[in-house]
């Protein structure tokens, strides 16, 4: 049934024009956002709390603009099963490789966070090519049906993308690939099955949230510098990253402060334009244990300052 799937029906799509492809995905928007409401009130009140000062005309724009967007992102994803790397790198380009010109002339490996906002899987084709000298290394979790993940899997990697499962991510780092790599963490999934002590909590878009703690352990473990990678909308099926400094001395920096410097970044990206956040996920599910209330009652909030190249000033107006 997969291959059924991939072959008459995704990879055929995936040659229609551009235009026929949005055509579709604006049409299952509307679809969605006037009968089928997929996951319509999970979109909208993680809206209304996240942003409470916008108005409930505004949530309820803010809503159907992220339904014609996240409709309008399956169809460029589609579309991947056949674009060539070029014409991706064409959609998705880095302002700034130079900015790892550095490590890579060192054989230094490094770290890129990012969150599920933009289309990300347009980055993983975009990517490689413009970080020549580095592998470039994505954790993923594997489909359930396993002729799937292997047609999904082996597209994310003609473009040299190493992909990892999330169980193979120890073994990963305990035997490197020979080249330097970038390590991609998308790292605003909600932690459930992680215990809550694991986890670094803040407050995130105005509610308190955990995050998982995982890439800043592998960055001090295997002193690995740490970057920002923004991934930005600039119109329909263009978009432009650029690589933002953490740190490039993770054993210096004080607990907390690598996870910490992610999720404030990740909020500003989100507070300049809501839309391609992945609103529909169910981001704050997990119940917050009281010993972590009561922790951040008593901790003195002191924003890492980490974005010395920030290109976007602090006067800009959220979207």
């Amino acid at each position: 049934m997969a291959y059924l799937l991939y072959y008459l029906i995704l990879l055929p799509l995936s040659y229609l024009p551009w235009s026929v492809l949005y055509g579709i995905g604006s049409a299952l928007a509307a679809l969605n956002w006037r009968w089928v409401g997929y996951r319509k009130e999970v979109v909208l009140d993680n809206l209304r709390r996240s942003l409470p000062d916008r108005s409930e005309a505004e949530i309820l724009a803010l809503g159907k603009a992220y339904y014609i967007y996240f409709f309008e992102t399956i169809a460029e994803s589609i579309k991947l099963f056949s674009l060539d790397e070029a014409a991706a790198v064409r959609r998705c380009r880095i302002l700034n490789p130079e900015a790892v010109d550095h490590l890579r002339a060192q054989g230094r490996s490094f770290i890129a966070y990012g969150g599920h906002y933009s289309n990300w899987e347009m980055a993983g084709i975009s990517f490689p090519s413009q970080l020549r000298g580095f592998t470039l290394m994505a954790i993923y979790a594997p489909l359930k049906d396993r002729v799937m993940d292997r047609l999904v899997t082996a597209n994310r990697q003609r473009a040299g993308v190493l992909m990892v499962p999330r169980k193979g991510v120890e073994d990963f780092y305990e035997h490197p690939p020979v080249s330097p790599t970038v390590d991609f963490f998308v790292a605003d999934q909600a932690p459930s099955n992680a215990r809550w002590e694991k986890l670094h909590w803040t407050t995130f878009l105005g509610r308190t949230t955990g995050f998982m703690a995982g890439p800043e352990r592998y960055a001090v473990r295997y002193d690995r510098p740490v970057y920002y990678m923004t991934l930005r909308r600039e119109g329909r099926g263009q978009y432009v990253a650029e690589l933002l400094p953490v740190t490039d001395t993770p054993r210096q920096e004080a607990p907390g402060f690598i996870t910490e410097a992610f999720a404030r970044q990740l909020e500003r990206e989100i507070q300049r334009d809501p839309v391609p956040w992945l609103w529909s996920h169910r981001r704050w599910k997990r119940e917050v244990p009281p010993e972590v209330v009561r922790e951040l009652e008593h901790r003195p909030f002191v924003p890492p300052v980490y974005d010395r190249s920030l290109r976007v000033g602090d006067s800009d107006r959220p979207a």
